[in-house]
């Protein structure tokens, strides 16, 4: 990608020298495809490779959620359903497998006796005892591990064999994601704290999460994982309808408070407002592993980035990939070009006053007409002529289509010469001149031929 790529090395290498990471790699994607990777930093004796395995930690969930999907999209289960249809006895039956992937099913994020990412214990028999329900299902959004886990276990409920396995076999073997599983190979990279005061390495013990799998316990490559963010933006290489993958990727509404977001998650994925664009993925972070994927389904770009350690490699460093791609590949506007414009409208442009306060008014190309104040961070108004497609005003002036007076009329008042001499608009006139508006009697309203 020529400078672009010199680019984006040198953000990942900022990313691993500040962030005191012993290794990190990334990945960025243009038209849906990896169009650049870079690896910084040490693992063993050499440099980490596209194939060198990280703990994925919660990123884990966007493909447990892929997988209940495709399921579904099978027939196999149905996500309205209560949990109690597929796993009876929990306590909270009355949820539904929709509101555990999305995080409202009103569940704590662990619950007694899962020590994360050491449980033992299942979530089952905590949710027995009541414990680890947080609240009404629909009333909030509350990130909860135990969730998936349970949503882990109806899987295996279901297909009557480990979570692991058919997700091996029903989504990651149709991708060609051959580096990614719950055991990691012998080149796998350790997961390391760094001591927060001295440049020294702290080894973090990785063990078997067991009843807490599906919620986290996956390894991948940045190969694998870059062929995960291919994946989200549209090559689904018939493990799940893209019309499946669009409903993923909205972010859900709670029943009970209509004017929340839902945190920015889907089913799965999470949503983030970036910089005016939407962007779906996930971060996944456990001890001694972070890692992130971004996707802007919209632009068809993506960013991966991973590394081994518990600390220093936050989700934005993806984002600041994102953004490097997002610059280069952003669409060519449209060439500007002159265009004849109704001389009555013409010339209505340039300076107005509101008593001493300065407004302006411009066309655009679109035949539209911008006011605006001079020196203010109020919001533009636009206004479009009567002969366009949204017809005339009695009076015969301009409607309003966005900002502080949508919908309200401009009406322009012409002198006997049939030049614009005021604007009125919602009781107040504008004129040519500042200072106090004088009584004109001279001055008609433009009437629409």
């Amino acid at each position: 990608m020529g400078g672009t790529g010199k680019l984006l090395l040198s953000r990942l290498a900022r990313a691993q020298a500040l962030g005191r990471v012993p290794s990190v790699a990334g990945c960025a994607l243009v038209e849906g495809r990896t169009a650049w990777t870079g690896v910084r930093g040490r693992v063993g004796g050499g440099s980490p490779t596209l194939d060198t395995q990280y703990r994925i930690g919660s990123l884990t969930k966007s493909f447990t959620a892929v997988l209940v999907m495709r399921l579904r999209d099978r027939g196999e289960l149905r996500t309205n359903d209560p949990l109690d249809r597929y796993l009876p006895g929990t306590g909270i039956g009355d949820r539904t497998l929709e509101q555990l992937l999305s995080h409202t099913a009103g569940l704590t994020t662990m619950t007694p006796g899962c020590d994360w990412p050491y449980s033992g214990q299942g979530p089952a028999e905590p949710l027995r005892r009541g414990a680890g329900v947080l609240c009404a299902a629909g009333e909030r959004f509350h990130y909860s591990n135990v969730g998936y886990a349970l949503l882990g276990a109806v899987i295996e409920r279901v297909r009557q064999e480990p979570w692991a396995d058919v997700l091996a076999r029903e989504v990651l073997a149709p991708l060609g994601m051959r580096g990614t599983g719950t055991d990691p190979g012998a080149e796998a990279a350790p997961g390391w704290s760094v001591h927060p005061w001295a440049p020294t390495l702290v080894a973090e013990e990785v063990q078997d999460a067991r009843a807490m799998a599906a919620a986290g316990a996956l390894w991948s490559t940045p190969a694998d994982l870059a062929r995960w963010a291919e994946f989200l933006l549209g090559d689904c290489a018939e493990v799940l309808h893209p019309d499946t993958l669009a409903e993923m990727a909205e972010p859900t509404r709670l029943s009970a408070h209509e004017d929340e977001p839902g945190a920015g998650f889907g089913l799965g994925l999470q949503a983030v407002r970036h910089q005016g664009r939407t962007l779906i993925g996930h971060p996944g972070g456990i001890p001694g592993f972070l890692a992130t994927i971004w996707v802007d389904r919209e632009r068809r770009t993506g960013a991966v980035i991973v590394g081994n350690a518990s600390t220093g490699l936050s989700p934005s460093r993806a984002l600041e990939l994102l953004d490097i791609v997002g610059e280069q590949t952003l669409p060519l506007p449209d060439e500007w070009a002159p265009q004849n414009l109704p001389p009555h409208l013409l010339d209505l442009t340039g300076y107005w006053y509101q008593g001493p306060r300065p407004h302006a008014i411009q066309m655009e190309a679109d035949g539209s007409v911008l006011l605006q104040p001079v020196s203010t961070r109020t919001k533009p108004s636009r206004f479009r002529a009567p002969a366009s497609r949204f017809g005339t005003t009695p009076q015969g002036g301009l409607t309003g289509l966005d900002g502080a007076y949508v919908g309200e009329e401009l009406r322009v008042l012409r002198d006997q010469d049939g030049r614009p001499a005021a604007l009125e608009l919602t009781g107040a006139r504008f004129t040519r001149v500042p200072g106090p508006v004088p009584s004109t009697p001279a001055l008609s309203p433009e009437v629409s031929g």
